[in-house]
């Protein structure tokens, strides 16, 4: 009876985090950009009840997840993709503007300039796939947009996110928003993840283990294994912390 209760409580713990990584991935169908935005509050609240009481590793995930996040909502991974697209063509056409501003000529020659330089069909080199190390300050606007784009369109919101960092002058006054946006997903999606990864784990427990010790040892190793995942992954939370202002200053 305490089995059956505790895999019931598993299965609702699951459920209340499926629904804020849902909430969190994808915008509702036929909903507008700007009303796409909602509170996760709600589902915040029903993963801290539907939790083990007092579970550390909860507390944790919970409290990584941005105050704007709870309070507000998040923008949805396909609502940034359609925002970056705008963004991108304003910072390309402002590419030779400062971010105190320019005379009107600058504006002019920085509009004409954009439709001068052409996008590559692959801007980055096999060595910076390769992640070996890059001067990033011989990296243009164009230069930096070609990545950005890159990785936007193979759906890597982290990177995507670095290389607009780069960003400088008016083009980074103008993305500044988007950076922000994006931070604030990825931290919420990180704390999703550690709370995904905590209730697959210790769900093992309760997965036939009684009466197979080979089993029983098979799931005591996931666990194991899923425990440390969610370490690692508070460890990327802090880790974070002194990097959040620097990401969209």
């Amino acid at each position: 009876m305490e089995d059956e209760k505790g895999i019931s409580n598993r299965q609702i713990f699951w459920s209340a985090c499926q629904a804020l990584g849902r909430a969190v991935k994808i915008g509702p169908p036929g909903t507008l950009v700007d009303k796409v935005i909602r509170p996760l509050e709600p589902e915040i609240n029903a993963i801290s009840k539907a939790a083990p009481r007092d579970d550390p590793l909860v507390c944790a995930a919970i409290r990584g997840i941005p105050e704007e996040a709870a309070k507000r909502g998040v923008f949805p991974e396909d609502a940034l993709r359609k925002r970056f697209l705008k963004v991108e063509d304003v910072a390309r056409r402002l590419a030779m503007v400062p971010e105190e501003g320019a005379s009107l000529p600058i504006y002019f020659l920085s509009y004409l300039q954009s439709f001068l330089v052409f996008r590559t069909a692959n801007p980055i080199s096999k060595s910076e796939l390769e992640d070996e190390p890059i001067d990033v300050n011989s990296l243009n606007t164009y230069d930096i947009l070609h990545r950005a784009r890159y990785w936007l369109d193979r759906g890597d919101f982290k990177m995507t996110l670095r290389y607009m960092n780069l960003l400088k002058g008016a083009p980074r006054s103008v993305a500044r928003d988007w950076m922000n946006e994006t931070r604030i997903l990825l931290e919420t999606q990180l704390a999703v993840d550690t709370l995904l990864a905590h209730v697959g784990a210790t769900g093992l427990f309760y997965l036939g283990a009684e009466g197979s010790p080979k089993l029983a040892a098979d799931n005591d190793s996931r666990l194991l294994n899923g425990t440390f995942l969610c370490m690692a992954i508070l460890i990327t939370i802090a880790m974070l912390e002194p990097e959040r202002d620097s990401l969209c200053l």
